[in-house]
């Protein structure tokens, strides 16, 4: 299956940019899910949700590493 850089038909260039403002994207997500989990515990409510949501995310990112690396 072909993914987003190879149907553009991106060059070397534009596929090290593109994965850089990816990188980037998620960096700033992360932030905003950080700062939600911050506001929620300076309002005084515990967010069970997000909280719990940092962990599961790394886990499945450290799983879908391992089934892509063997690939």
């Amino acid at each position: 299956m072909k993914n987003e850089m190879e149907i553009m038909s991106m060059d070397e260039r534009q596929r090290q940019n593109w994965l850089s403002a990816n990188r980037l994207t998620l960096l700033i997500v992360g932030l905003v899910w950080i700062g939600m989990i911050c506001y929620d515990l300076v309002q005084h409510e515990i967010p069970y949700f997000l909280i719990a949501m940092v962990p599961t995310f790394a886990i499945i990112r450290f799983i879908s590493y391992i089934y892509y690396s063997k690939r």
